[in-house]
């Protein structure tokens, strides 16, 4: 049995929401929001904080790494997991900073993993 978690998923691409989603919810957990781009991933977050946040780097308006930072400035506690591209952006994600980073392609199986290591912490 899954631990209660809450999730929320931002991506431009609608696609991969409706995927996230139906692969997540399938598996028993609940998804809080889905967000177009990094703005309003903040700001769902702010009104319906979700527990792991996944982020996709390459957004319009605000990319995924300033908006993990004000996730993670206001919601300390949030497990955001940064998605990526092949975008080499390790560099830019300080180790304190407590964000994980997955590359895409990923196979799913690896994000639910994910998600169990960030109930666990």
């Amino acid at each position: 049995m899954n631990p209660i978690v809450s999730i929320g998923i931002a991506d431009d691409e609608p696609d991969i929401l409706y995927l996230f989603r139906l692969i997540l919810e399938k598996r028993g957990f609940s998804i809080v929001y889905l967000a177009r781009d990094g703005e309003e991933a903040v700001d769902r977050q702010r009104k319906t904080p979700a527990d792991v946040v996944f982020l996709d780097y390459c957004m319009p308006f605000m990319d995924g790494l300033e908006a993990s930072e004000k996730i993670k400035g206001e919601f300390p506690d949030t497990k955001v997991i940064l998605m990526t591209c092949g975008e080499d952006i390790g560099q830019y994600v300080p180790p304190s900073a407590d964000i994980l980073i997955l590359k895409k392609p990923f196979v799913f199986k690896a994000m639910i993993d994910m998600i169990f290591e960030s109930a666990s912490t």
